[in-house]
């Protein structure tokens, strides 16, 4: 993927690479995604969060530091007894994960790959933390079904496979690498 600066990729070139929110610099004023509450958590929590150091909040902007897409970070866990066998074989209980806690795009930036740059950010961090601390998987609860097939794209598969509807999805961090080479 090429950012601003670069050779073009998939629109990447108008955009700067992922960044943590700087509340007074990235402006939020504007960012609509079309679900109400993606857009209030920006505004009203994120910052808040971030000084609060539960989440780390990543932003992409444009060339005039406004906002156009974020993915918000924070380490959870996984209940080994009603984990997959994937995730609780040999594990601790409960189970060390990356949370993905809310991934959107604006609305006049969708289409435009900035989704999955920020999912691509996420899992390369989730490598990041493995390496450093242990985190068996990166997990991420999709906000409808529709955004649930989106992320099994990805190779995220659900947290229990017995329930159709469930919308808790996890990556393993030994896929990722994997995964990273598919989005290429």
């Amino acid at each position: 993927m090429a950012w601003a600066g670069g050779a073009s990729s998939a629109g990447l070139a108008d955009y700067r690479r992922p960044q943590l929110l700087d509340p007074s610099r990235h402006d939020r004023s504007a960012f609509e995604c079309g679900d109400a509450s993606l857009d209030e958590w920006l505004t009203r929590c994120a910052g808040q969060s971030r000084r609060a150091h539960t989440t780390a909040t990543w932003v992409i902007v444009d060339a005039d530091d406004v906002m156009v897409a974020y993915a918000s970070l924070a380490m959870t866990t996984v209940d080994r007894s009603a984990a997959p066998r994937p995730v609780a074989k040999g594990g601790p209980d409960p189970v060390p994960a990356l949370l993905i806690g809310r991934l959107a795009v604006d609305r006049q930036h969708a289409g435009q790959g900035l989704g999955t740059a920020l999912v691509a950010h996420a899992l390369a961090t989730g490598v990041d933390v493995n390496q450093r601390a242990a985190c068996r998987a990166v997990v991420v609860t999709a906000i409808n079904q529709h955004s649930r097939v989106w992320w099994e794209d990805f190779g995220f598969e659900p947290l229990d496979p017995g329930d159709p509807e469930s919308l808790d999805l996890y990556l393993l961090t030994s896929d990722i690498e994997k995964t990273l080479h598919d989005m290429r």
